[in-house]
């Protein structure tokens, strides 16, 4: 009867490699993919020409951007509600 034996070291140690391998691939892309997943930056107001008043009934607080009481998501905050600035996108 022969008997059939198996290098499990050998084994092991692939694995264990193929591990360290892998934890490296997925520090380095996330350190790589990190800031570059990060949320743009918002617009100031003055490049945007925010004003305090609505421009042709159209104001900030029917924008799809808009964040109620006072923010907004593409512009930097605080807003008002009855504002308006050349990012304005109905909702």
């Amino acid at each position: 009867m022969a008997y059939v034996t198996l290098d499990l070291t050998a084994s092991r140690r692939r694995v264990l490699t193929g591990a360290a391998t892998l934890s490296l691939a997925a520090l380095l892309l996330g350190g790589v993919a990190g800031p570059a997943m990060a949320a743009p930056a918002k617009s100031s107001q003055k490049s945007v020409d925010y004003q305090t008043h609505p421009k042709g009934g159209h104001g900030c607080n029917s924008c799809k951007d808009f964040v109620p009481q006072s923010s907004c998501k593409t512009v930097e905050s605080p807003i008002q509600a009855s504002g308006w600035c050349n990012k304005y996108a109905h909702s």
